[in-house]
């Protein structure tokens, strides 16, 4: 029986409030009519309320794995590391002037998690900083790494 894709949207409020981003907040899926079939995408807000200066994207996908995040093209800046003992991927895309991101595609057991902080405000905060330090928050929140 293959493994069942993680829910993103599982990280509880707690884990979320003690990684410092807002415990309300939480936006489940793609948006009214988007249809992602191959992956689940949960949005955690920094607080601000509607002036928050960043969110952070958790996706999972079981039919894609950090071997496919690897071959995307398109990934800048690109660094090999390790978070929790797990094999990790982290990048940068071109996402514009205005919006900077970061990404760590994470490996595990069901395939592959990647956790995005889109930066909207433009505070000279290096955002793969931010997301670093959320993917170490929330590590043992995502299932393990494969045996």
């Amino acid at each position: 029986m293959a493994a069942k894709r993680w829910d993103p949207c599982s990280i509880t409020p707690e884990a979320i409030a003690a990684t410092g981003l807002d415990p309300e907040y939480r936006d489940e899926g793609w948006g009214t009519g988007i249809v992602v079939p191959d992956w689940s995408r949960c949005v955690f807000h920094a607080p601000g309320g509607t002036a928050y200066p960043y969110g952070l994207d958790v996706t999972s996908s079981d039919k894609f794995t950090i071997a496919d995040a690897r071959a995307r093209e398109g990934n800048l800046s690109v660094r090999e590391l390790q978070v929790g003992g797990r094999d990790a991927h982290m990048y940068t895309t071109e996402t514009g002037k205005s919006v900077r991101d970061c990404n760590i595609a994470l490996e595990v057991s069901t395939g592959v998690v990647v956790f995005t902080v889109v930066y909207h405000a433009a505070d000279g905060v290096d955002a793969c900083q931010v997301v670093l330090q959320h993917v170490n928050d929330l590590e043992s929140a995502i299932p393990a790494t494969p045996k």
